[in-house]
């Protein structure tokens, strides 16, 4: 793929079954209908090997995933740049549930290209078994759509 013809790609992540794990996931849902143009939209329940061919083709990458109040890595809600990670050695670094940096590191290694990129944490607050959001997790979907909408154009 040209440069010219790279689009911007949007990467829901969530497992639907866990009320608010499933957030990421949802918004991907709710962008795909109707069918985006002008970028690609893909909804997944983890990050997997197979997905760096997608980055690679794309112009930028923004993730959406649920976290609790403070995610593991000290991250708040909230739109966050990232970078390809040094090593995809390590936890899951062969294996499927890759985190954000690491499938960015292995669109480097495989394809010659890594696109910029960032991570929108949206809060969680309910992770039991359930196909349902939390009220607090929908509203925060709402509120992350004009965020979105302003890194799909390039203002995020």
């Amino acid at each position: 793929m040209t440069a010219a013809a790279a689009q911007p790609l949007l990467i829901g992540i969530g497992n639907v079954l866990r009320a608010d794990d499933g957030a990421g996931y949802r918004l991907a849902e709710q962008l795909l209908e109707p069918q985006p143009q002008g970028w690609e939209v893909l909804a997944c329940h983890q990050l997997t090997p197979e997905l760096a061919s997608a980055v690679a083709q794309a112009s930028r990458v923004l993730f959406v995933d649920a976290c609790m109040k403070v995610a593991t890595d000290g991250r708040r809600y909230g739109l966050h740049p990232l970078q390809a990670a040094t090593s995809t050695s390590g936890r899951n670094a062969i294996s499927h549930g890759l985190q954000p940096e690491q499938l960015l590191s292995l669109s480097q290694q495989l394809y010659g290209h890594c696109p910029p990129a960032s991570l929108l944490l949206l809060p969680g607050h309910c992770w039991g078994h359930s196909d349902q959001l939390s009220a607090e997790t929908t509203q925060a979907l709402a509120e992350a759509l004009p965020i979105v909408e302003r890194w799909k154009q390039g203002d995020a």
